[in-house]
């Protein structure tokens, strides 16, 4: 009876203390409400998840790569409330206690808890909730409890889980031989003798869209691998898709010529003049700190994939529009994608 009555008072908003399992298997209690926390960031999606569902005006501090110029995470046209009134909290792998200590927030909030020593903040709780694809219903909710904003989060989960079924569903009934292999790799560095091919979580943006990615070949990759180039020749794939950084493109780059002569060289490199991927034509780049992740980007990332990959199968679906819907009435800042911003190459 006392769980029954917890849980409602949860429900409706009432209750004065959450306990809640965090990916870590830890039980972490915390006060309600939350009014403010702090990011110990390393990915963009869960702070997009916290800005969904209305939850970001708690914000205090956030990890060094969001602030800082230069840095991966940072951007001025996509993150603008980051870079006032918030504080930088020092780097992933060595935070800044002292800081986090005079800010006393409600909660900190961490997607590398490994690198966040909980003893060195006493008094604060420490929840680690990350919302990869695997995660991002569930864990979602939890934030929708946590900032009782219950509502915003069904809204948000609904949204993009309905385009991530749409794009199953299309996909479902493609047999082995009409999904196209897939050289999805990191940054392709000119002349190397070695390169990136990603596997684990980010294969699964590959696969939703109807391709079988190359990297799932490899055995226990965590992330990505470095491997000889000669072994991607052998394979032969259909669809090369590179992920770039920020220096390349994103939301505070207008010009697409950094990603075009990155499509060229690769186009042009003689080692990989006879791939399929190189003579059909098929050689994309999408940016990566702001797609190639968990959560609501992920979907963004296979739509985008589910159009190169099967155009004819996604005719009538603009990964374009899903991002301005994305950015207008779930991230609540003033962008037109459209105008602004360059995200993939070719562009759509």
């Amino acid at each position: 009876m006392q769980d029954v009555t917890q849980t409602e008072l949860t429900i409706l908003g009432r209750d004065k203390t959450l306990t809640v399992i965090d990916d870590t298997g830890e039980t972490v209690t915390l006060s309600e409400p939350v009014e403010s926390f702090v990011y110990h960031g390393h990915n963009a999606y869960v702070y997009e998840t916290l800005r969904a569902i209305g939850a970001a005006d708690r914000i205090v501090g956030v990890s060094d790569r969001f602030v800082t110029p230069g840095k991966c995470r940072y951007s001025e046209a996509y993150f603008p409330e980051l870079l006032v009134g918030c504080t930088n909290v020092g780097l992933l792998k060595s935070p800044d206690y002292e800081v986090v200590n005079t800010l006393r927030p409600d909660l900190v909030i961490s997607d590398e808890e490994k690198y966040y020593d909980r003893t060195k903040t006493p008094g604060i709780p420490v929840i680690a909730l990350d919302v990869k694809m695997e995660q991002f219903t569930e864990n979602t909710m939890k934030y929708g409890y946590i900032f009782d904003k219950v509502e915003e989060a069904e809204e948000y989960i609904n949204w993009r889980n309905g385009w991530r079924d749409t794009i199953e569903e299309r996909t479902a009934g493609l047999s082995e031989d009409e999904k196209p292999l897939v050289y999805f790799g990191a940054t392709y560095t000119p002349g190397s003798t070695t390169t990136a091919i990603y596997a684990e979580y980010r294969g699964a943006l590959v696969r939703l869209a109807g391709g079988k990615n190359l990297g799932d070949e490899l055995p226990g990759a965590v992330g990505y691998n470095k491997i000889d180039p000669e072994w991607i020749i052998d394979r032969n794939p259909d669809v090369a898709i590179f992920a770039a950084g920020n220096t390349y493109c994103g939301y505070d780059i207008d010009d697409t010529s950094a990603m075009a002569a990155f499509s060229a060289d690769f186009l042009n490199s003689p080692n990989f003049a006879e791939v399929n991927a190189v003579t059909n034509k098929q050689v994309y780049i999408i940016n990566f700190p702001h797609f190639v992740v968990g959560g609501a980007s992920g979907m963004l990332a296979s739509a985008y994939f589910a159009k190169w990959l099967h155009p004819d199968l996604f005719e009538d679906m603009d990964p374009q529009e899903i991002q301005q819907e994305f950015i207008t009435e779930f991230q609540h800042i003033d962008f037109d994608v459209e105008e602004h911003g360059t995200f993939v190459y070719p562009e759509m």
